[in-house]
């Protein structure tokens, strides 16, 4: 039986899929992304797999960065927690940020510096919790889709040199599972408060003692 909204998210993470493999740009991700949000009918979703074929195809060819060093698509790295905790540094290859799965489980993942340009982050959530924690250099661009969860994004900030700064651009989804976006400074002061909260338990357990 068709669904609709099924296909739309199959198409999507198909999509998504083909941009952190670098096989299409920015710009076709968001336009053919535009399209599957519009699908009505089952034939629209046949000429949209029709154009998404073509495109796996066109991408099988191995990519060529500006140093003419080739990557393929099968370097991209792709990382899965399962009912543990994880912490994880990301690094960008050719604009690709690495794909972090979390499944009843923790994932930190800690992003220090990016080059210029765009670095696509792919995360899913299914229930678990990921982290997300972000330099103050760094540009955030969210299009992570909840489904039964939550997403915390740190307060917007604008920046005249904005246009200068790398780009996180993060996709993916949390099903009943929630995804934490933090930057670098906030983060660190709720660490810091956590430890002094311990500090001070422990001392106040030990005055009880006396």
């Amino acid at each position: 039986m068709f669904n609709v909204n099924e296909e739309k998210d199959r198409l999507a993470e198909k999509l998504a899929e083909q941009f952190s493999q670098n096989i299409i740009a920015m710009e076709e991700y968001e336009r053919i992304l535009e399209y599957i949000n519009k699908i009505e009918t089952a034939k629209e979703v046949n000429i949209i797999e029709k154009i998404m074929r073509e495109n796996d195809i066109e991408g099988k060819q191995p990519a060529v960065d500006k140093n003419d060093a080739i990557i393929t698509p099968e370097e991209n790295e792709k990382h899965l927690t399962v009912f543990s905790e994880t912490s994880s540094y990301i690094k960008s290859l050719n604009g690709n940020g690495g794909e972090y799965n979390c499944l009843f489980g923790e994932n930190k993942i800690i992003v220090e510096n990016l080059p210029k340009g765009r670095t696509l982050l792919n995360v899913k959530a299914i229930f678990g919790e990921t982290e997300i924690i972000i330099a103050e250099n760094i540009k955030i661009t969210n299009r992570i889709i909840p489904v039964f969860s939550e997403i915390v994004e740190p307060e917007p900030k604008t920046n005249g040199d904005d246009m200068e700064l790398p780009e996180l651009y993060i996709t993916g989804k949390a099903i009943f599972g929630e995804v934490k976006i933090k930057r670098m400074d906030e983060y660190n002061s709720q660490n810091w408060k956590k430890i002094g909260e311990k500090v001070m338990k422990k001392i106040l357990d030990k005055i009880d003692k006396i």
